[in-house]
């Protein structure tokens, strides 16, 4: 049995656009937290990032031989979750809040379930309500600082890998990022004053 563990990124992506699906699985187990905390990060509940984060990589799979490697896969796959993401915000505020019915997730996926959604420990559980209380509070911001907040406070990107992911300069990505932090405390100020009262 091939131990796909061995091989990078490129490698990896190299055998799946031959039609290898273990190596696309391998893929899937080395950035599925990634995506994860990516797309709960931009929506801020567990259940709609299982699904969105399974979504991220049905759209990976079935895109996968457009990938010319000219970017990072890592960089690529944080640009289909954004982009997963916003079309699902998107959507909601269509649906006027509305959660997410079934018949959406079909239409994306096509009932297409070709992986496990995020797992999670039990060490993690507190630390998922912290981020979703976060959530709750991010989901007032803009999708546009939000998107960079997530990628650089969740995912640790460094301003280049973030512009590469938005598809802007790094100039911008720090002043989004200067808007978005001023605009995160704000929204904090209410709840922490709510916590101490």
């Amino acid at each position: 049995m091939q131990d796909w563990s061995k091989y990078d990124d490129k490698l990896l992506v190299g055998f799946a656009q031959e039609g290898e699906r273990r190596a696309f699985s391998e893929l899937v187990q080395r950035h599925q937290m990634r995506v994860y905390h990516t797309v709960f990060g931009m929506v801020g509940n567990r259940d709609d990032a299982d699904d969105l984060a399974q979504l991220v990589f049905i759209k990976a799979f079935r895109s996968l031989h457009r990938f010319k490697g000219q970017s990072q896969f890592s960089t690529w796959l944080y640009r289909i979750s954004i982009n997963c993401c916003l079309d699902w915000i998107k959507s909601q505020k269509r649906k006027s809040g509305v959660k997410m019915d079934d018949d959406w997730w079909d239409r994306q996926a096509d009932s297409e379930a070709l992986f496990v959604g995020a797992v999670e420990t039990d060490r993690r559980v507190e630390q998922v309500e912290i981020r979703e209380v976060l959530g709750r509070v991010m989901n007032q911001m803009a999708p546009v600082f939000r998107s960079v907040l997530v990628l650089r406070e969740i995912n640790g990107l460094s301003y280049d890998e973030i512009a590469k992911v938005e598809g802007c300069s790094v100039g911008t990505v720090k002043s989004r990022l200067f808007r978005a932090r001023a605009q995160l405390r704000s929204l904090l100020v209410p709840l922490r004053e709510a916590l101490v009262a």
